[in-house]
């Protein structure tokens, strides 16, 4: 996994690079614009440095439609739109009345308080303030949060609550909070300075809401257990606003509103104080600190979406969290997962008999598309999560299928008619739904919609200027629907509309607004920031008693423009004959280093041992390199997420039958686009092998030396590679597992070698064969090494369906593949799993290749490189 990795905030408006130093190798980024977060992605230092441009190029790249939405919302929150939008004047939302004044904040904690330090920190730095900050200390073992709040904090009031139980803990918050709004957070987290801002105009905007949850993003990313979790889905629900409400009040809920998991998370929910009087408290037999083990939260949202009240997910509303740091803490959490899910769904459909169905269903659609689907996904591919934790949210559900909840219940609240979480809503009948039809003109100020609270449904035309726009159905639950509500439903249907008016093309206009937008992201490209001129390449060049190919090889290297030191390094695997020496002693500064376990895997493992500077360079003796190529190939290691580049390999010479058949057979061209390939890509594919040879190959790459020691990573598979049973498939097996380590790795289609294809049919034949056979003994390996499933059904299904595809498109007369090649390519992939058994006995026999820990026989005396430009 690609760790350490960054959390860090960037606003739009004031694009810069950001300095992060050189302990991070990629920053996951927060981005906002005037605010409001528009998307989270992962950009790479470069330099130690997120490079504005960077970010730019991937915001304009992935999130057009999200800058049309927020453009067209800003501009509707405004006094109506009187001419056609300029990108350019987009600014910072409107003031707008705010009542963050009657705001109660609400921490609970139980003996943490180092993390308490933190939290009350990020609250005594907060912008907007609220009423007040109340810490509930929930069954304390110390005193160390009092004197914590007293001593650093005094501004805060400190309150004991002596039974055990987050959920008691809230419940003590309402008694005691003096506000109309109660804002809860945990000890784990850290609010945003605009937390108590955006909560309070929220409620400040609209009355009709009753709860307000809000974003969740990761405070760190250190360990594998935090980059996990968010893998697996983490707090966060993205960056779009979701407005969630019942028909009616206290009628029974549709099963997609039973869970309310859209809300996201207790760690970040504020709920209207006169709310809980009709809805009850919170469930003191759910969450933290109950044999529940969790669920509080939940429970709560469905009581509030249940009281007819509007529920928001504003993503405006932000806090940190900091994940569990180790796996043991990451499989207990899940566990508490799996089982307080059980238990939710047990004590509505107790509490709630109407809501039976809906449960039902809900439960039906967690074993199916959370638990199955996700089972099924480790089970195929173990590289994306670890099936054993999924296992512990299963099993936690599992465990609690036995009347968990009810146990928990009776012991905890032992008296039915004291329990403080008695909902008491009547329903509510409005008789046959009602439909209005309304009109709303953007050019004029947004109107307060339904305000007479008798519609259902409403049907809008929205227009600009008497110019209709298009129709939109909303389904207001005879609620009204306020003016930034109406700004958000008109922006998520008719963005396009609204950002392109004007007399000109739509296309020409939206055009116009992205070449602003990108002039504003990216005022200024400033410099680049090169990958130093002091960090040295070490070339590695194998052979295998080819001496006219070594000469030309060597010869194109004269050629090379570079400024850098650069060891050249000359594997010889056949050692023992003339041939490789005799060539040496015209390049004086050429290093010789003699493997004799035979492989392409051990002689590159030799030079990689031999290598003494941070970039390993590769190439073969049959290859010819273009004077740019190495500085091309090494520049992308400026970027410190980077593993490897692989550069574009084209053929020499197209003179003979036998070279036009092989780039009728693929070649190595890998395009004339450079691409790039990470951990998200690696685990997109969920049912099909990870297409790592689409990558490239040792015979045109470049990489990390210091990736040779890594143990998720370390040297090249000594099982596949020329010269042994299997074939090749070396260079695939190590891209899958630096990928797999979550390391990023480059084609850069500049860096240009040309390949010396084979000339005459047999030797044609015999490459052919060895790539069919490589290819099938490499998924194998990645099976056996790290049962991942996908392999089985590229060997197993789509190598045959490929296969017979061809064959029949070959006897219609649509392709002109000579059979003699299918035949080969056939006889290949039948043979590999037997070719992987023999090159496994191949290793056994011979033993490991050279390792960092290894004194390589370096055969003719090192000498530094010349300046070879």
């Amino acid at each position: 996994m690609l760790l350490p990795i960054l959390p860090l905030d960037y606003e739009l408006a004031s694009p810069g690079d950001v300095e992060v130093g050189p302990d991070y190798r990629a920053a996951r980024v927060f981005v906002r614009w005037h605010g409001v977060p528009i998307a989270v992605i992962q950009v790479p230092v470069v330099s130690g440095k997120v490079r504005s441009r960077d970010v730019g190029l991937r915001i304009m790249a992935r999130q057009q439609a999200r800058l049309g939405r927020e453009m067209a919302r800003r501009a509707l929150i405004n006094n109506g739109i009187l001419e056609p939008l300029d990108v350019r004047k987009h600014g910072p939302d409107p003031e707008a009345p705010n009542s963050a004044s009657t705001i109660s904040v609400a921490v609970c904690t139980r003996d943490r308080p180092e993390d308490m330090k933190k939290c009350l920190a990020s609250l005594a730095a907060l912008r907007v303030k609220p009423l007040e900050v109340i810490i509930v200390d929930n069954a304390p073992a110390t005193e160390a949060t009092k004197e914590l709040v007293q001593n650093h904090f005094p501004q805060f009031r400190y309150v004991r609550e002596e039974t055990p139980g987050l959920d008691h803990a809230r419940n003590r918050a309402i008694v005691e909070a003096k506000g109309a709004i109660i804002a809860y957070t945990d000890d784990d987290v850290m609010v945003d300075p605009d937390w108590i801002g955006a909560l309070g105009r929220v409620f400040a905007e609209d009355p009709s809401i009753g709860l307000v949850t809000g974003l969740i993003e990761p405070a760190e990313l250190e360990t594998e257990a935090q980059a996990l979790f968010e893998r697996y889905g983490g707090f966060g629900r993205g960056c779009a606003r979701t407005y969630l409400q019942s028909a009616a009040p206290g009628a029974p809920m549709p099963w997609n509103l039973v869970g309310a998991g859209q809300l996201g998370a207790g760690a970040n929910m504020a709920i209207r104080r006169e709310l809980f009087d009709r809805i009850g408290h919170f469930d003191p037999a759910l969450d933290v600190g109950t044999p529940t083990l969790g669920g509080g939260d939940h429970e709560i949202f469905f009581r509030c979406i249940r009281s007819g009240m509007i529920c928001l997910y504003e993503p405006t509303a932000i806090v940190r969290h900091r994940h569990r740091r180790t796996i043991a803490e990451l499989s207990k959490l899940l566990y508490s997962y799996g089982h307080a899910t059980r238990c939710f769904f047990d004590r509505e459909a107790d509490e709630f008999p109407e809501d039976r169905a809906g449960v039902k269903k809900l439960a039906s659609w967690w074993w199916r598309h959370w638990a199955w689907e996700r089972f099924k996904r480790s089970w195929w591919s173990p590289t994306w999560f670890p099936l054993e934790l999924v296992n512990r949210e299963i099993k936690g559900y599992w465990d609690a299928r036995k009347g968990g909840y009810t146990k928990a219940r009776r012991k905890i609240v032992a008296d039915e008619a004291k329990r403080p979480d008695t909902f008491r809503i009547a329903p509510v009948v409005h008789g046959p739904p009602k439909t209005g039809l309304a009109v709303v003109d953007v050019s004029k100020p947004l109107p307060t919609l339904n305000q007479d609270s008798s519609k259902d449904t409403l049907e809008v035309l929205v227009q600009w200027r008497d110019k209709p726009l298009g129709r939109m159905h909303l389904n207001c639950k005879r609620t009204p629907i306020v003016p930034s509500r109406l700004a958000d439903e008109i922006s998520r249907i008719f963005w396009w509309q609204i950002v392109t008016l004007g007399d000109e093309s739509p296309d020409i206009i939206w055009a116009r607004h992205m070449t602003h937008l990108q002039d504003l992201v990216q005022p200024e490209q400033g410099p680049d920031h090169p990958l130093s001129d002091e960090i040295g390449v070490s070339l590695v060049i194998c052979t295998c008693d080819r001496p006219d190919d070594l000469r030309r090889c060597l010869t194109s290297l004269k050629t090379l423009e570079t400024k850098r030191r650069v060891q050249v390094i000359v594997v010889d695997n056949r050692p023992g004959r003339p041939g490789t020496r005799e060539v040496l002693r015209d390049f004086p500064d050429v290093e010789l280093v003699e493997e004799s376990r035979p492989g392409s895997s051990y002689a590159r493992n030799a030079g990689l041992a031999a290598a003494r500077e941070e970039i390993v360079a590769m190439t073969d003796d049959d290859m010819v390199v273009s004077p740019h190529w190495l500085e091309r190939l090494v520049e992308p290691f400026s970027r410190a997420d980077v593993a490897a580049v692989t550069g574009n390999t084209l053929p020499a010479s197209l003179e003979t039958e036998a070279e036009l058949l092989f780039e009728a057979y693929g070649g190595f061209c890998r395009g004339y686009h450079g691409r790039e390939y990470d951990e998200y890509w690696f685990h997109y594919w969920k049912r099909r092998a990870t297409p790592t040879w689409q990558l490239g190959g040792t015979g045109n790459m470049a990489l990390r030396r210091s990736l040779f020691d890594d143990p998720q990573i370390g040297p090249f598979e000594e099982a596949l590679g020329a010269g042994v049973p299997a074939g090749v498939g070396e260079d695939t097996m190590w891209f899958y597992q630096a990928l797999r380590a979550g390391h990023v790795i480059l084609y850069e289609a500049a860096a240009v070698a040309w390949h010396h294809h084979r000339i005459t049919h047999k030797a044609l034949h015999q490459q052919l064969f060895a790539y069919s056979k490589g290819h099938v003994a490499y998924h194998l390996l990645t099976f056996m090494k790290y049962r991942d499933k996908r392999a089985l059904v590229r060997v197993a299904y789509e190598l045959p369906q490929s296969m017979m595809s061809r064959y029949w498109n070959r006897l219609r007369g649509r392709y002109d593949y000579p059979w003699k090649l299918l035949a080969i390519e056939t006889a290949g992939m039948l043979l590999g799993p037997w070719s992987l058994w023999k090159s496994l006995r191949h290793v056994k026999k011979h033993g490991p290749g050279a390792r960092p820990v290894e004194e390589v026989p370096v055969t003719m005396p090192p000498v530094p490189a010349a300046d070879l430009a």
